[in-house]
């Protein structure tokens, strides 16, 4: 596969099979990931994978958590507010998923099960977190975060693999730290879920859609 077909071929999955992805697979995607641009070769990356038993352990806490009423207590602080065209563009992305999904605006239950199964990573049988050192400067870290992120998702594309990246997944980072045994010290970025799309689910093939290059670039 091509960098070109990767990269049209991948979409953020909202439903995946139960399959167990086998870990020398995830080793694979890694070991090509870990090549990703990073800033000075910082490589500030630290990656935990939570499949089997603790991604199910994982699930069932943050779903209990939720239901709390809990509010999210993410390390890396997530936005609240967005300038227009960028709040337009997350409303209609939700708005076009829910209608491919059947979903109605009034059926508050549906609603409240599909972000439920966010928790769930979507029935994804594995998470690739991606954790930093608490003592870097976010904002650069983060950046070399999306970018072996990024890879991440096209190196699974590669083997015949879905991925998602999940706010959910680090909603509670201390519930991450501590089933994954992850130290204090470390800062939870990003969960990736990952696992075989299932083939016939509205939300598995749903793919948002990107502005025209006439619109987000121009030349000086």
């Amino acid at each position: 596969m091509n960098l070109n077909d990767a990269v049209l071929s991948r979409r953020s999955v909202r439903a995946f099979l139960p399959d167990p992805v086998p870990r020398e697979k995830i080793s694979k995607i890694v070991e090509l990931a870990r090549w990703a641009p990073s800033w000075g070769n910082i490589q500030p990356w630290e990656i935990v994978v939570a499949d089997g038993e603790k991604a199910k352990l994982l699930a069932e806490a943050f779903v209990a958590e939720s239901k709390k009423g809990a509010i999210p207590r993410p390390d890396i602080t997530m936005p609240v507010d967005y300038p227009a065209i960028h709040k337009e563009r997350y409303v209609s992305l939700g708005r076009a998923l829910f209608t491919e999904m059947g979903i109605a605006r009034e059926d508050k239950q549906a609603r409240i099960e599909h972000y439920l199964n966010m928790y769930r990573f979507f029935g994804a049988p594995a998470v690739i977190y991606l954790t930093i050192d608490g003592g870097l400067n976010e904002p650069y870290a983060c950046l070399d975060m999306g970018s072996i992120g990024t890879t991440i998702c096209y190196a699974a594309v590669q083997e015949g693999l879905g991925t998602i990246y999940l706010a959910a997944s680090m909603h509670y980072p201390d519930i991450a730290r501590k089933i994954l045994h992850m130290p204090e010290t470390k800062k939870v970025v990003i969960g990736i879920a990952i696992g075989t799309p299932h083939p016939e689910a509205p939300a598995s093939l749903f793919r948002s859609q990107r502005e025209p290059v006439g619109k987000i670039m121009r030349f000086a």
